[in-house]
């Protein structure tokens, strides 16, 4: 699974090297850091399929519209990351994946390797380790927007990384990133965008 990110530093400088703009004044609420945990559920950079050329902050943690305040705190513990193979099918996504699309923009992730008694992390980015987007989606609760990382399984890299789960988010190449918040994408041809990125793509080097 997808928990710890390290987000993009300057933001507005990549904002200037997509074209993207920066909505409001995001950047006062913008708080990067090398090393963010979904369960602090942090404001992080994201661009959607409605407004594909603006860069908003979403809270990390998907709350569904349709969540009673009483259950955003047990929900968004499991909301952090949506999986590829029932995203169609749960109550909490269901609603997002076909309308709903954005892509988290990080500078890398994070994962952990287990090795008998040993935890053993990695940071893991592209290998031009440039920014780059995390197939995502989201929905609006009272107002907050808020988004889950999709996770697919893992390719042999990250088999190898992630040896429990077996499972890796929906790292997108540059040349991907616009296609996933296409808003005329099928069923179809979002489930086939919900595929392993190949490892040839992938940096991954051990971290202290």
């Amino acid at each position: 699974m997808c928990y710890y990110v390290k987000a993009i530093p300057e933001l507005a400088d990549y904002a200037r090297e997509i074209k993207a703009q920066i909505v409001d004044d995001i950047l006062s609420e913008y708080k990067p850091a090398a090393k963010l945990s979904g369960f602090a559920h942090p404001l992080l950079p994201v661009i959607t399929q409605e407004s594909p050329r603006e860069i908003q902050l979403f809270q990390w943690g998907l709350i569904p519209a349709w969540a009673k305040p009483e259950q955003v705190a047990e929900l968004t513990k499991g909301t952090l990351n949506a999986r590829e193979d029932t995203i169609f099918e749960k109550p909490s996504f269901r609603d997002s994946i076909g309308t709903k699309r954005c892509l988290l923009l990080v500078n890398g992730f994070y994962e952990w390797r287990h090795d008998k008694k040993d935890k053993i992390p990695y940071y893991i980015s592209l290998t031009d380790e440039k920014p780059f987007a995390l197939g995502c989606v989201y929905s609006v609760w009272k107002g907050q927007p808020t988004f889950s990382i999709v996770t697919t399984n893992a390719n042999p890299l990250m088999e190898y990384i992630h040896n429990t789960k077996k499972r890796m988010p929906l790292m997108l190449t540059h040349e991907e990133e616009r296609r996933w918040i296409d808003p005329t994408l099928t069923k179809s041809e979002i489930k086939e965008m919900m595929q392993p990125l190949d490892e040839r793509a992938m940096s991954a080097r051990v971290i202290g």
